[in-house]
């Protein structure tokens, strides 16, 4: 058997690149690990001296609670926004009783409608210190059915839906912005999804969330370059169990409240993207690792059940 053997230099190039390959993958994986075990930065943000307030959109149930209930706990007076006063009013009396020394105060706005007098907001707010932003408003409210090909919505779904995951989002942040570098430092999370990546039946919910990643991403440069100090970040997200997705929590399901609790953890990690539970950024790999027509296969099979199973619930009503 003849054996070939390679040049040094060959040898010294493959050796090189190995090593080259090994050490980055060793300061990928630390840099995801280092996200997950640092202690959370979101304490920077709260004021020694004053009250210091936080405003979340789409409080009054699911992640938005969620993040009301944690920024609460963590000693944050909170504004909170839905469209329903009485939901609003309810939660507020919800969270007086178990954070007896927290603040709070109700906004009342239909994201999904017109943000023509969105500064209304910025008045509401006036010269309270602001510091914190959670942009969660959104999903797939105002639809006559949650998983519609493109071509079935009506344009009435479409604006709403461009409003609610997108429109809002950036006009709320528009007229808050002066108020938060006013107080500067000052945090803006804003809500994504897995379903950037593109979901069938989901298409306008999909490259909303897409905007949003984009969105936060120059938002965040902005910022820096002009020598702010507001943090912006995307937070990923994956399937959470809340009373609008109807699934039992797991590991890879984590609750609304879980779910807020470690988005908060992963502020201050340095990263304008970032999935905020773990147990979703592992599923999050597949997309990194995978060829994307395998992965978006494996998606589309679980989203065609799922809206099998709306179908006959809708005809069974």
């Amino acid at each position: 058997m003849t054996t070939i053997k390679l040049p040094s230099s060959v040898t010294d190039t493959l050796t090189l690149a190995g090593a080259a390959t090994s050490f980055y993958l060793f300061t990928q994986f630390a840099r995801h690990l280092y996200i997950y075990l640092r202690p959370s930065s979101i304490g920077k943000y709260r004021s020694k001296d004053k009250e210091t307030w936080a405003l979340v959109t789409g409080a009054s149930d699911g992640i938005g609670l969620g993040f009301a209930q944690e920024l609460c706990r963590r000693g944050f007076n909170v504004f909170l926004h839905g469209r329903n006063r009485e939901k609003l009013l309810g939660i507020q009396a919800r969270l007086k009783a178990e954070y007896p020394a927290v603040n709070t105060r109700i906004i009342v706005f239909d994201a999904g409608g017109s943000t023509a007098n969105i500064d209304a907001i910025a008045r509401e707010v006036g010269d309270a210190n602001l510091r914190v932003l959670v942009n969660n408003v959104g999903g797939q409210t105002g639809v006559s059915h949650t998983y519609k090909r493109f071509d079935e919505l009506t344009h009435d779904e479409v604006e709403y839906l461009l409003s609610l995951n997108a429109r809002f989002t950036t006009h709320i942040t528009r007229v808050l912005l002066p108020i938060l570098e006013r107080n500067e430092p000052g945090l803006i999370m804003n809500v994504s999804s897995i379903a950037s990546a593109g979901f069938p039946w989901l298409s306008i919910y999909s490259s909303t969330k897409g905007f949003i990643d984009s969105f936060s991403g120059a938002l965040n440069v902005e910022m820096k370059a002009c020598g702010r100090k507001i943090e912006v970040m995307a937070l990923r997200v994956g399937s959470v169990s809340t009373a609008a997705m109807d699934v039992k929590a797991n590991l890879f399901t984590p609750t609304a409240r879980t779910m807020a609790s470690a988005a908060l953890n992963r502020v201050g990690c340095g990263e304008h993207l970032v999935w905020g539970y773990w147990w979703h950024r592992l599923q999050g790999l597949g997309f990194d690792v995978l060829p994307r027509g395998v992965m978006l296969s494996a998606v589309t099979g679980r989203l065609r059940q799922l809206k099998a199973d709306a179908d006959r619930k809708e005809k069974s009503q």
